[in-house]
């Protein structure tokens, strides 16, 4: 009775050297000007130990030139074989074993297997002038790893080192160096609006207003006069005349009692009043300009004449009857 593992290694034999005499022949073919040969470091190893593969192809240096098609290798060769690692190509002019010179072409690929048992290693095709010239095949014994003693645990095995691409090293750091650049980008965004943002003021803290070089009521009274001489309502000016007797009022309170109006409504200045050292009949004063101010902003409210100068001597008089005496204390001169 045959042994099955005897078989099985006699028929991977017959298939090499049926292989072998292939490639012979096409050798012979060409003149032997060009050949294809791999080799192996060594044709036994332990499941993922690493081994250098190395082709050779050669040509005859004395008949012509030209070049090798050589494959693209994949991560994987026929008969479950990985690439662990490929070495770029070497063209070097040597000797060749039969003694002639040719131009050698050659490749180094660190390759393992994960599997145990006998892993053939197919010929390698390569195309020269549109011929096929095929290698010689190998034989690889791939043994399980020794055990190790009874009872005791087994040693660390050694650490591999895996060399990286560098389309993989880029996989592996693009969405990192994406992420950052990002970070950056709305970091740079953000502080650049911030020192854009002007601060505001808090509602329920108004700032102290500026303190004038007159008193308030100086200013403001020499103002009324101004408007009053330049009478620009008689060149039909009517809305700017009305609106400059309302800022003057309104300055006046911000000098006068350090109470925001400029940006106050009729009706919030009014509520105002009640918490000023001001009596009744001069706020009646204040809101009738206030309110014959609006009537001619907002309602389009055509005035009289004599409605052009009530306006001013209502000012006036709220303004001299709520005056400050001038003391060297509030004024400044």
């Amino acid at each position: 009775m045959s042994n099955p593992s005897c078989n099985c290694l006699i028929a991977v034999l017959n298939i090499r050297a049926g292989i072998l005499m292939v490639a012979l022949f096409g050798a012979m073919q060409n003149g032997f000007s060009q050949s294809v040969t791999m080799t192996l470091d060594t044709n036994v190893i332990t499941i993922g130990s690493p081994v250098g593969l190395h082709i050779h192809a050669d040509r005859d240096i004395e008949r012509g030139s030209g070049s090798f098609d050589w494959p693209a290798w994949n991560d994987t060769l026929p008969g479950g074989i990985e690439i662990l690692q490929r070495s770029l190509l070497d063209t070097l002019a040597v000797s060749s074993e039969d003694g002639r010179d040719v131009i050698r072409v050659s490749q180094t690929l660190l390759i393992t297997s994960w599997d145990s048992g006998f892993r053939a290693i197919p010929p390698v095709e390569l195309v020269w002038s549109g011929d096929t010239l095929l290698s010689n095949p190998l034989l690889l014994e791939v043994l399980l790893t020794a055990p190790g003693e009874p009872g005791k645990i087994a040693a660390p095995a050694d650490i591999r080192r895996v060399q990286w691409t560098w389309q993989e090293r880029a996989r592996q750091w693009l969405p990192w160096v994406l992420g950052i650049l990002l970070a950056g980008a709305a970091a740079i965004w953000l502080g650049r609006r911030l020192a854009q943002r002007k601060p505001e003021a808090s509602d329920h803290i108004e700032k102290k207003p500026e303190v004038p070089l007159e008193p308030a009521h100086v200013i403001a009274l020499r103002e009324l006069e101004r408007i009053e001489k330049e009478a620009i309502w008689k060149e039909g000016r009517v809305k700017e005349h009305h609106a400059s007797v309302s800022q003057v009022l309104r300055v006046y309170f911000e000098h006068r009692y350090a109470f925001k109006a400029m940006e106050r409504s009729t009706d919030e200045i009014r509520n105002g009043l009640v918490h000023l050292p001001i009596r009744r009949v001069e706020q009646e004063l204040a809101i009738e300009v206030l309110q014959i101010t609006d009537l001619v902003k907002f309602a389009k409210w055509n005035p009289t004449t004599d409605d052009h100068h009530r306006i001013i001597d209502c000012c006036m008089r709220f303004v001299e009857q709520t005056a400050m005496e001038t003391t060297p204390e509030n004024s400044i001169g």
